[in-house]
């Protein structure tokens, strides 16, 4: 690969409502281990910033509060890029949250989304649906990080991975990845029966360990704890295959897993094919 011309484009989806720098250094991170360019796109409704006004005075609230976003924009960009030497991109607009994110994606199409995440108790909420949204749409490559614990730019990753299939490991980024796991890989298989026991191996030069449950409240209770106590950074979820029955089976995994405090990736192609062929609403 010529590392001048044929960088990963890494898009950053935000609202700016919450600090960012740490969704910033996680991009940062997977940048320098995928060789990627990073873009940060923010979106914000127009009820956020108008209330009963005039045509006239509306447009001047928008005007003002997209230049507050441009300046808060670059006021947390520069220590970054000065921090880590990385040129990061940035663009904003006002609008409906998906139709902005469905012209972003066709006009870009990024190879990976990074979004952010909190450990909600409640599913529905508006960060939740944007993040369910993306993946019913998106077939590249999703990092989900957790607001207070994203990944450190030029450190070694515990990798692990939650019910994955072979083709984990033919997906986009995964050798690259691998390239900075420190220790072995722990493998997560949640399971129905004994004839679903996965096999154990290593995976592209990593060496693996194996833990399996059975599928029942206690373990979807607790899993979230446990993961979070096992030195994972990273955890792998297998979203290669995005067809309906193959969605409904990732969605319930990432319910799963989202209260942990570990960045999730949610594997791509490796091509991204962008559909938007969804009815999931978001606000």
């Amino acid at each position: 690969m010529d590392t001048k011309t044929n960088k990963h484009k890494i898009a950053l989806f935000t609202d700016l409502q919450e600090d960012i720098s740490c969704l910033l250094k996680s991009a940062i991170s997977l940048a320098h281990m995928i060789n990627g360019e990073i873009e940060v796109f923010t979106v914000t409704k127009p009820t956020a910033v108008m209330e009963k006004e005039n045509q006239l005075s509306a447009m001047r609230s928008l005007n003002r509060e997209y230049m507050l976003a441009n300046k808060r924009m670059k006021d947390i960009l520069s220590p970054i890029i000065k921090n880590y030497g990385v040129p990061v991109n940035y663009s904003s607009t006002f609008g409906n949250i998906r139709n902005e994110i469905d012209r972003y994606l066709h006009e870009n199409n990024p190879d990976v989304i990074v979004l952010g995440r909190h450990k909600s108790k409640h599913f529905n909420t508006a960060e939740n649906r944007t993040i369910n949204f993306v993946l019913s749409v998106f077939k590249g490559t999703v990092l989900i990080v957790p607001h207070d614990k994203g990944l450190e730019p030029g450190m070694k990753i515990g990798i692990g991975s939650i019910n994955c299939s072979e083709t984990l490991f033919n997906g986009p980024f995964t050798e690259e990845l691998f390239l900075h796991a420190k220790g072995a890989m722990k493998s997560f298989n949640i399971v129905e029966s004994s004839n679903d026991l996965p096999q154990t191996e290593n995976s592209l030069g990593l060496k693996t360990i194996q833990y399996v449950f059975d599928l029942n409240e206690n373990t979807v209770n607790n899993l979230p704890v446990y993961l979070s106590k096992s030195n994972i950074d990273l955890l792998f979820l297998d979203g290669v295959n995005k067809e309906k029955e193959n969605l409904s089976r990732l969605l319930n995994i990432y319910d799963m897993v989202r209260k942990s405090d570990i960045n999730l990736l949610v594997t791509g192609e490796k091509h991204t094919h962008y559909s938007f062929n969804t009815t999931l609403k978001i606000a």
